[in-house]
């Protein structure tokens, strides 16, 4: 994997085959690997879509298993500075050839679970969690924390509703189903949607 690293070009191709080879980018365990070691994200089981581009997921960021995640997520981590007497890079990055190191603390954003995000979602530094089953809408900007089960949408992201009763959140929670792999899963599914069959407020 010497190559991998020393080529971005090389390293995105092995990916590539990597993931067709082990069942495609949501089952690849290899990928996982591959993603936490060069780009510092992390990516659970089954988890698919728009995690995978690199140039959008900020270092730092992890995904939970079983999320369905759209095109063109945008992760940012860190705010320009406001109380200098410039916003410009030049006082904190090194790309700009004044710093020696990089000056702003970078924040983690930590997706549970089962977490849906639509295409073009934009989530800013202040957001640093997102609750196991939550919903953000296509287009929204999160600004701050998602509580689980929660849909959110907008510009800035609103509460729109929760998924199901506290009843049916917490027999969720205490399945822990996510932890299942492909086949325990498959073997389950009935079970678990029997939990949710008589909730009236699904989306």
């Amino acid at each position: 994997m010497y190559i991998c690293i020393k080529h971005k070009r090389v390293r995105h191709y092995c990916i590539k085959k990597i993931a067709k080879l082990e069942n495609g980018y949501a089952y690849s365990l290899t990928v996982r690997e591959l993603y936490k070691k060069y780009y510092g994200i992390s990516i659970g089981y089954g988890t698919y879509g728009g995690c995978f581009d690199v140039a959008q997921i900020s270092y730092g960021t992890s995904f939970g298993n079983w999320c369905s995640i759209a095109t063109n997520l945008t992760i940012l981590r860190y705010d320009h500075p406001m109380n200098d007497f410039t916003m410009h890079p030049i006082l904190y990055d090194p790309i700009m050839k004044f710093v020696n190191s990089f000056g702003l603390n970078k924040n983690d954003l930590e997706v549970g679970n089962d977490v849906w995000m639509g295409k073009d979602v934009l989530i800013l530094p202040k957001c640093h969690k997102i609750g196991n089953g939550a919903v953000i809408g296509a287009g929204s900007v999160v600004t701050k924390d998602v509580d689980p089960y929660t849909v959110v949408a907008g510009n800035p992201a609103k509460v729109i509703k929760r998924r199901f009763s506290e009843d049916i959140i917490n027999k969720l929670e205490s399945s822990k189903w996510w932890e299942k792999e492909f086949n325990e899963l498959t073997q389950n599914i009935e079970q678990l949607q029997d939990l949710v069959k008589n909730e009236n407020n699904t989306i």
